[in-house]
Formats: C-alpha cells, structure tokens, sequence
C-alpha cells in the first residue's frame, strides 16, 4: 500500500518560499544576466548619466587645439599619413612629446560631418568610447574567471562612476577609455593564448597591444601585467614546462616594443620626448599622490578638473587605507592571488601618472586614474567576507549595490557640470587649487574670450602673485592692456613674457600685432615672420603678414601668405579671397 507523504503548514510555507526565491532568481537571471542584457543595461545606464554631456562645449584645455584649431587638417583624411609621423599637438620640428596618432585618427573620424558638428560629434565619440570600454570590462572580468553576475554589477559601477566623468565629459579625456578599449582585448587575448597556445590569439594579443602603444604610452605596462598574471595564476612550474611558447610571446613583446619606440625616436626625435624628465626623482616626490587616488576610487567626494598635490586632502585617502586593512584583517578565506594581482594592476598603470617634468607644477588628472581604478575590482574580489557581516544574504547586497548605483550616478551628474563650458571648468580649477597660478591665468583667458576683461584681470594678477614666472600672465596682461589702448604697457608685459617664455608663439604674435597698431610695420613683420618660424601652422600669422604684404603693394607674397592662411583653415576677409582668384583687392585695415 502507497504512504501518502504528509506536509505540516511549516513546510508548505517553506516549499511557498523556495518556489518564490526560484522564480525570483529566474526573473532577476532573465532581466539583468540573460544574453546580451548585460551590455544594453550597462550601455543604458552610462547614456542616461552621460546623455547631457553630449551638448557640452570645449574647455580650452588642449581640446581647443585638438578638436577646433586642427579642424581642417582633421577633416581631410588625405593627412592621414601626416597624423601618422607628428605628436598629437602637432608641435612643429619634432618638439613633442606624446606620439598618439590612433587617438588622432578619432579625432579625423570625429571631424568628417562638418565644423558645425564637430564638438557634438566629439562628446558622442566619448560617450560611446566609454560604453565600450566598459563593456569589454565586462567581457575581461568573465574570461578572468569571475562570476557573471558579479562581473556584471562590477562594469555597471565603473561605468558610472564619478571618477569617470573626467573621460567621458572632457573630450580629451578620451585617451583613457581609447587605451582601456584596447588594452583589455590585449589582456584577454593573452589569457586565451596562455591555455590554449593559439596563434590566432597570439597574433590578436599583440595586434590589441601594437593600438594600445599608439594610443597612450602607459599600454608599455601590459605587458609587464601579462608577465605578472602568468606568474601568480599559472605559475612558474607550468611557465617554464611551456618556455617555448612564453618565449615566442617574449619575442613579440621586445619586437613590437622596439618597433614602437624606434617610430616614436623618428617622429619626436627622443624616446621619451621633449621635456626635462628626471624618472626616479618624479616618481619619488609624486608619491604622496596615490593616497588622494585612493580616496577617489572609495569616497569620490573631494574631485577637481585640474588638481595638483599641494591642494588635494589625504583625509577620505586615508579613510579608504584604514578601511581596506580593516577588511583585511578581519576577513577570512582571503583569494591573496587575486588581491596581488590587483595591486599590481593598480601600481603599473598609475606609475607613468607619477612622472612629470622637472620644470612643471604636476597636475593628476582624474582621468588618469581611469584604468588604474580597476586593481580595486581584483582586490575587492579577494578579499573574504567579515564574520560580523554574515547576515548580508543576496538580496541585501544587491539592494546595496544598487544604492551605491544611485548615489555615484548623482555625484557624476551633478559633476559633468562643470565640463559644460570653459567658465564652469575653469571656476572648480581655480576653487578647488588655488594655489595652482595656471589655473587663475586660464580662468582670466576664459573672461578674457568671454569680453568680461575686469575680472580677466584680477585672475592674471592673481596668477602672478602665486608665481611671477607664470607662462602666459603676462602675454594675457599684454592683451588686457592693448585693449584699454595703453601701448607702452601692453609692449612691456609682451616682453616680460618673452623674457621668461622666448619661445611662446602667441606672445610674438601679439607683439607684432601692437606694433602694427602703433604703425611700426617693420618691426610687425618681424614678429609675425618669428612666430611662423617658431609655429608654421600659425595660420592668423599667415594671414595678416598676407594683408601687411598686401598694404605694401607686393602682391605675389600677399597671394602666397593668403594661400598658406587658407589651408590651416585661417578665415580670410573676402578681399584676400579674391586676392586668392587673381581678383583686384581694395585696401584693408586689420582687425584689432
């Protein structure tokens, strides 16, 4: 005879609560976790925190230059193969310093729906380089070996976190993501080859790797983190066991890295590039540094456009240390592989943050800390759970995580703002270093454009009283003065700037421009002729030395200085257009 089973009410309540729990886990798999969810979730939620930005304005930090003064050479995909053998900056007779020419080619793709689309254009190719980068986070976290789930809720939290707003909002920012878009292909290509030995993910590892040194020079630490995870996840045993294919990947990485810095060597005319650099010193002095870092990546409260050492607190960096040796101490079954790696991943990517030349006040972007921040994932990871904080089952974790979500998506809206236009970046520059005399003298050029020349002023002074060296204050005060009409004033803060600055091209320029005001057209020309010397690409020099040959009747140099104005995108008055066709040209005064 068959015994039927009897069920008290506790354990039909208890069957009603594990169907519940299972439908719910099923529900929350297929919304968050099922097929391509995670990327359209990630992707979505970085748009709606980010969407603004994409009607934000130019800076004038380095993004003027790169987006609207290299307008015309970027639109012409012809130069292509000039973007190819000159630094970013285009800084004329091998004076640069940063050879970056794939994050150039984005910056051409950006330029091709025309000059009025160009800075919308921009912002839209930040956004989607960051979407992407987080998403190939995603995809990195999980052939690393980290639960889906995990992974997922980890990419969310980078992708809208406010140390990011620094890359997305600032469009030369975009460096950053551009290198984390090829570096983690790099990363996971390598971990594919290391179980399998497959050249098809050889040749992908070192493809990803080749963009990333074109990108940014920090890619030079991948490979040392490629060296550092083999170490400590496959170990020494299986390395030297396999030494004939790890040897094939050695000669790849010297290879390609000798290439690279035999093309940089070419185009710069230094390895390292044109500026006074003391590696060991910098990196000694610029120490204290991470620990401000550290706090942005935990408590991202007390952020800065433009921040230097001297102003930036310790407090929430050393809050976040306290805390991690708290959790470390006090947690069990600690993963010390993962949390090795991590450091590790944090310290390689943020050494060349360190660096800075010896003649500079260094600033730390927080955009530099874009891919370092990442370590914290794999210490995050290894570290084991608190005994006291067992009671945190799955659906409070997640409700915390979710509140995480909602408070950094409200610290990075509330900060794009101040990427919006040059006067709000500028004002969080100079209020959050004050002590930073380049911050005072950029916010009185952003009056300055903006014609509020009183206040333009007052923040030039400002600037030399922090630092009566300051580059660009007194070309700036020289400005100030030439519009008041006080020449002898205007010519003496020229000259004090080209006394500390004698190769700063704007400063011959405005000189030259003064003395043509003053009707002394000789001595115009000779600046106007020494700033195209310093910068040929100076297209407003090329343009007025055409009118002032124009005034003097020699009309083949006028034809010749208004043909080289016109292709470096300098806007020509309609006579000197005609001038351009052979056409009769009237009498032009210049504008002030």
């Amino acid at each position: 005879m068959e015994k039927k089973r009897i069920y008290s009410n506790d354990n039909l309540y208890m069957i009603s609560m594990k169907t519940e729990n299972n439908n719910w886990k099923n529900q929350y798999q297929r919304i968050f976790l099922d097929s391509w969810h995670p990327f359209l979730w990630i992707a979505s939620l970085i748009f709606l925190v980010y969407s603004a930005t994409l009607f934000f304005n130019i800076v004038y930090l380095d993004d003027n230059v790169l987006v609207v003064e290299h307008y015309f050479f970027n639109k012409d995909i012809g130069n292509i193969p000039a973007a190819l053998g000159e630094d970013i900056f285009r800084t004329p007779h091998q004076g640069g310093t940063f050879y970056r020419p794939i994050l150039r080619l984005t910056f051409m793709l950006d330029a091709q729906l025309g000059r009025n689309a160009i800075i919308f254009m921009s912002h839209l190719s930040n956004l989607m380089l960051h979407i992407l980068a987080a998403c190939l986070l995603l995809i990195l976290l999980i052939k690393l070996k980290i639960k889906k789930e995990t992974a997922f809720w980890l990419s969310v939290i980078f992708g809208i976190h406010p140390l990011t707003a620094q890359t997305v909002a600032f469009i030369s920012g975009r460096n950053d993501s551009l290198l984390a878009v090829f570096v983690f292909p790099a990363l996971w290509f390598f971990v594919d080859f290391s179980q399998t030995y497959g050249k098809k993910n050889y040749f992908w590892h070192l493809f990803f790797l080749a963009l990333a040194l074109l990108t940014k020079e920090t890619a030079v630490m991948v490979p040392m983190l490629c060296a550092a995870y083999a170490i400590i996840f496959i170990g020494r045993k299986k390395i030297i066991a396999d030494c004939k294919y790890y040897s094939y990947l050695l000669a790849g990485w010297i290879s390609l890295f000798l290439s690279w810095l035999l093309i940089r060597k070419g185009v710069l005319n230094n390895f390292i590039g044109n500026a006074d650099y003391h590696i060991p010193l910098s990196v000694y002095k610029n120490l204290p540094a991470l620990i401000p870092a550290v706090g942005k990546i935990f408590l991202p409260f007390d952020l800065s456009v433009f921040p230097v050492l001297r102003d930036m607190t310790m407090v929430y960096g050393i809050a976040a240390l306290i805390l991690l040796l708290a959790w470390f101490i006090l947690s069990r079954n600690k993963n010390y592989r993962l949390i090795v790696f991590g450091v590790t991943w944090f310290f390689l990517f943020i050494l060349l943050t360190l660096i800075k030349p010896q003649d500079t006040t260094p600033d730390f972007s927080e955009n530099r800390i874009y891919l370092p921040m990442l370590g914290f994932i794999f210490i995050f990871l290894g570290m084991g759970r608190v005994k006291f904080l067992n009671f945190l089952n799955k659906k409070i974790i997640l409700a915390l995580s979710l509140l995480l979500i909602i408070i950094f998506s409200s610290i990075t809206i509330c900060r794009n703002k101040y990427y919006k236009n040059k006067i709000n970046f500028w004002k969080n520059a100079a209020a959050t270093s004050p002590s930073f005399a380049f911050n005072h003298n950029n916010l009185g050029a952003m009056y300055y454009l903006d014609d509020n020349f009183d206040e333009a002023e007052v923040e030039f002074r400002k600037a030399l009283e922090l630092n009566p060296n300051e580059q660009m204050a007194h070309n700036n005060l020289g400005l100030i003065q030439m519009k008041k009409e006080k020449w002898e004033e205007a010519e003496a803060e020229f000259k004090k700037e080209l006394a500390i600055n004698p190769y700063y091209d704007a400063a011959h320029f405005n000189l030259g421009l003064l003395y043509y005001q003053m009707g002394r057209k000789e001595e115009t020309e000779a600046f106007w002729q020494k700033t195209l010397e310093i910068n040929p690409n100076y297209g407003e020099a090329w343009r007025n030395l055409a009118i002032l040959f124009y005034e003097k009747k020699d009309i083949a140099k006028a034809a010749e200085f208004a043909k080289n104005a016109h292709v470096r995108g300098a806007q020509l008055p309609p006579e000197l257009m005609k001038l351009l066709e052979a056409s009769v040209v009237p009498n032009m005064l210049l504008k002030k």
